[in-house]
């Protein structure tokens, strides 16, 4: 064994069998150090020839080629490529037999490097194959490994530079197909075929379509096509045969170009119902999972021609429909597509007798749903995942009544349900509430569909709901049945005098399901007829205080939700007074709570938290009352003042509660959007209470609340408030400084976040207070902190903070500018505190920057270049100062010695010729080369 190839060999051990991580990761280095080498075709060629070497060095130089045939191709002279492939050949010969995993990871070599060479080079590395291997039976397992790849490497492998273009048009296109189409229909035809080597065939056809090298059309008559319909029959080949049928099926989607494969096609999909029926079938999920797909996957692409000729096709859509009636949901839900298609296409042709079969499986389909909704009879028999799924399904094909709606119309459809639940209320006492509540649910899924000037079906239903059995899942359903035809209750007002008493009623109910269903429908229903319902406020009023204290959090929030949309439906000359009534009982709530003199429990601190969001949902249905409509009255400034002094002397209490301090931000957020103006009254006592809470308990909502208030008021130049604005950042900066020396950037993403929001809201609407403030250094500090995090949100906030500074416009010559006598005055000042803050920060700064730009995501490099490419603008010594030391620190898997060394040549190149774009140009190819390393380096550590 020669050095080069022991030394592979012991590293390779190191990293499969060594415990020790840093001997692994240096292993791991130094392996793809190998593979990026010269070296490494001449040793890889010797271990894979090695008669002593073992199988996970063979195995490592079969991927080293694959890895260097995609990546380092160039480095060969183009006199070498053809005995490259000669040795490839001779490899795939070699180990035909296996080891499997060598063979596949040959053949993906030879195939990119068939791809890579030219016509001239290779002239048709298909039909050369097939010429050289195609006759050979101890060769048709690697010959097909070959073609399989080659299809799928073609349509994957994006890393290479394809020469061998294998278009979906041309002579050359068609032929190569019909070569493969003629070397799989000798081999599944040949006596003594294994299933091995069959399932092989299948697969190998599926890629090649796929790639568009084979035209679905050239498979009529084809031998391969009746062998994967006959393989259908026989379990070792059954999956294989479902996956391609599915591919071929789908490639004949241009209808128009496959008539004659599609007229063969169906008649064997028809001839499938025998094999539907059979009674081992129905018992084997797997086997009618694959049915349905291939059915499904026909029915979906030959819409357009089952509505053109439905007695043709009719059973074709039975059998989908035999599919829909199976008893395992997961294949049910394989049909719901085909349904919204077909109904789409009945609906495009419009009436007509021709389609009548088409519209009774739609009738028949409405009986099928509703049975599958139907909760098991012991419902408590799911497990609490089962449960979850099962649910999810029903909302999924509760979709398809509303095909089977648009396709019959709702009144059908409804009636179906009504009918249903008729004759299941029939049967006294023997009544079971899953027959009733799967109706009720199907009634619920058809509410979008119903006609709203139905004067006869729906007031029945309405009229049946309360004489249901008292049953809680019943009631539920009810219940929600009402919130969803609240549309047509709209039209219908009348209505409401028996529907909100029986809304009501459920509040009474223990049932937590039942509670929250009520909450619910009566936030819909004060949504669609909040003009109806206002003569009701008093009483309502009454009755959210008699249930709130058995109700839990969400449900109250429905209640104030809807008697929001109540309000929002009001004069608005009465909608301050009359939100008032509603509202302020949570503020005195948190009064009480925020100045007794015993500390708050945590319940109490959970009630006030409740209450606060509550203000928030009234606040934010109404939103901020149109100025041009009277707006808020003069009147309304106390009542700010009012709710300023609790939550200010709430913060003051527990602003260090996490919960508190969050939903009091909340709070003020939305009073400061509906209050406008007369916020601003209290706009400096609010600054120094978010300074002085932040101070004593940091947290991220302190700092937001901060910037929404430059951001809403900075435009007035009020000298109160700007001063406020000066003293609250400052003292927030020099706090964030103080907390990041003592605790991990990764522990507080959320305060970084909103910090570097309000540096830039700052640095956009008040550039005093953040370019020419004593805290400018640690808040350019802490921003660039930031970067460090792992969020790519933000991240990207940061950079764009960065940007800000970096760019801003101070740094630039002020004659290109349209600038006022006062911003010409403060530019020369802010162009000198950035330059000082970068340059003194210089080296952090283009170390993260380039951090991010090669360990990022798919956002951040875009930012990354453009921040780089304006401080080769602006401060292009700096760059030049700092960029190699930042090199050399990047990780070796982000590149390498010699990769380092071409950027840093590029890069110098660039910088002394004072070109902004050829700098960004060789940071890109900097990004581009990391990108292919970091690729490379993963085949090695998923095999770590």
């Amino acid at each position: 064994m020669s050095d080069a190839v022991k030394a592979v060999v012991d590293a390779l051990t190191v990293l499969y069998s060594n415990p020790d991580r840093d001997a692994k990761e240096k292993a791991n280095v130094w392996l793809g150090d190998f593979q990026k080498s010269n070296e490494a075709w001449a040793t890889s060629q010797l271990i894979l020839f090695a008669p002593d070497a073992p199988v996970e060095p063979k195995l490592f130089a079969a991927q080293t080629f694959r890895t260097k045939i995609t990546y380092d191709l160039h480095q060969l002279p183009d006199e070498h490529l053809l005995p490259l492939r000669d040795s490839l050949l001779t490899a795939l010969r070699q180990f035909s037999s296996g080891p499997r995993v060598i063979l596949t990871q040959i053949c993906i070599a030879l195939a990119d490097l068939a791809l890579q060479l030219s016509p001239q080079q290779w002239s048709d590395p298909v039909a050369a194959m097939i010429d050289q291997f195609g006759k050979e039976p101890d060769m048709a397992a690697a010959l097909l490994e070959y073609l399989q790849v080659l299809a799928e490497e073609y349509n994957s492998n994006f890393k290479i530079q394809v020469k061998q273009e294998f278009g979906r048009e041309g002579a050359k296109t068609a032929q190569r197909g019909e070569q493969v189409i003629a070397l799989l229909s000798m081999y599944v035809q040949a006596a003594g075929i294994t299933p091995q080597l069959q399932n092989q065939c299948y697969q190998t056809l599926g890629a090649w379509l796929r790639t568009g090298q084979i035209r679905s059309a050239s498979l009529a008559g084809a031998p391969i096509l009746a062998a994967a319909f006959s393989a259908l029959s026989h379990d070792e080949l059954f999956d294989a045969a479902v996956d391609v049928l599915v591919d071929i099926i789908h490639e004949t989607m241009e209808l128009q170009e496959n008539v004659a494969v599609i007229q063969e096609i169906v008649p064997r999909l028809t001839a499938l119902g025998p094999n539907l029926a059979d009674p081992a079938t129905l018992d084997d999920e797997d086997k009618m999972r694959g049915y349905c797909r291939v059915l499904v996957e026909a029915g979906e692409w030959y819409e357009p021609l089952i509505v053109q000729h439905p007695a043709s096709f009719l059973p074709l859509v039975e059998l989908i429909k035999q599919c829909a009636a199976y008893q395992e949901l997961e294949v049910v839900g394989i049909t719901l597509n085909f349904w919204y298609r077909l109904a789409k296409g009945i609906l495009k042709v419009g009436p007509s007798p021709a389609l009548e079969p088409l519209v009774r499986v739609f009738a028949d389909l409405v009986g099928i749903v509703i049975g599958h909704l139907h909760y098991p009879d012991e419902a408590s028999q799911l497990s609490g995942e089962d449960r979850d799924t099962f649910r999810d399904f029903r909302y999924k094909i509760g979709d398809t009544l509303k095909d089977c709606c648009e396709v019959l119309g709702s009144g059908p459809c409804l009636q179906q349900a009504y009918d249903i639940i008729s004759r299941a209320v029939a049967a006294g006492d023997a009544v079971k509430w899953q027959d009733v509540e799967a109706p009720l649910f199907s009634m619920r899924s058809m509410g979008s569909k119903i006609d709203v000037r139905d004067n006869d079906l729906v007031p029945r239903i309405m009229e049946m709901l309360p004489k249901l059995p008292p049953h809680p899942r019943i009631r539920y359903a009810a219940i929600l049945v009402i919130g969803r035809y609240t549309h047509w209750t709209q039209q219908h007002p009348e209505h409401i005098q028996f529907q909100l008493p029986y809304v009501s009623a459920g509040f009474d109910e223990s049932d937590p399901e039942v509670l929250a269903a009520a909450s619910q429908t009566m936030k819909y229903l004060c949504k669609d007829c909040a003009e109806h319902l206002v003569p009701f406020l008093p009483q309502l009023h009454t009755f959210i205080q008699s249930v709130s204290a058995k109700l839990n959090g969400e449900d109250l929030l429905d209640l104030s939700a809807a008697i929001a949309h109540i309000l929002q439906a009001m004069p608005p000359a009465d909608v301050a007074q009359a939100l008032s009534t509603f509202v302020m009982p949570n503020i005195e709530l948190a009064h009480g709570v925020a100045t007794q003199e015993q500390p708050a429990s945590k319940d109490q601190l959970r009630k006030v938290t409740d209450a606060l969001e509550r203000v928030d949902v009234y606040l934010a249905i109404i939103g901020p009352l149109p100025e041009g409509q009277g707006g808020l009255p003069a009147s309304c400034a106390a009542t700010c003042q009012q709710v300023w002094a609790v939550l200010d002397a709430l913060i003051a209490r527990y602003g260090s509660v996490a919960s508190i301090a969050n939903r009091a931000c909340i709070a003020i957020r939305r009073g400061l959007v509906f209050f406008g103006d007369l916020a601003f009254a209290v706009a400096p006592a609010v600054l120094e209470r978010l300074a002085t809470a932040f101070e004593q308990a940091p947290a991220s909502d302190y700092l937001w609340i901060t910037g929404k208030l430059v951001q809403q008021f900075a435009a007035r130049g009020d000298a109160a408030f700007s001063a406020a604005v000066k003293g609250a950042f400052e003292r927030e900066s020099g706090r964030l400084f103080e907390l990041l020396q003592s605790t991990p950037p990764a522990q507080v993403p959320d305060i970084l976040d909103d910090y570097v929001h309000l540096v830039q809201a700052l640095a956009d609407s008040m550039p005093d207070h953040i370019l020419l403030s004593p805290a400018f250094p640690s808040a350019f500090q802490s921003t660039l902190t930031t970067l460090t995090l792992p969020s790519v949100r933000v991240v990207l906030d940061a950079l764009d903070t960065v940007r800000a500074i970096v760019g801003h416009d101070a740094l630039h010559d002020p004659s290109d500018q349209y600038l006022s006598p006062a911003q010409l005055a403060a530019f020369p000042s802010y162009a000198a505190s950035i330059r000082a803050v970068v340059e003194a920060n210089a080296t952090q700064l283009v170390q993260l920057l380039l951090d991010v730009l090669v360990g990022g995501g798919e956002d951040e490099p875009h930012n990354v270049l453009t921040i780089l490419r304006l401080l080769s603008i602006q401060f292009p010594a700096v760059l030049a100062q700092t960029v190699p030391a930042a090199v050399e620190h990047l990780p070796q898997r982000a590149a390498g010695a010699d990769e380092k060394q071409e950027f840093l040549q590029r890069f110098s190149s660039a910088i002394s010729s004072q070109n902004a774009n050829q700098v960004k140009d060789a940071f890109t190819w900097l990004l581009r080369t990391s990108r292919r390393s970091y690729d490379r380096a993963r085949v090695l550590q998923d095999r770590a």
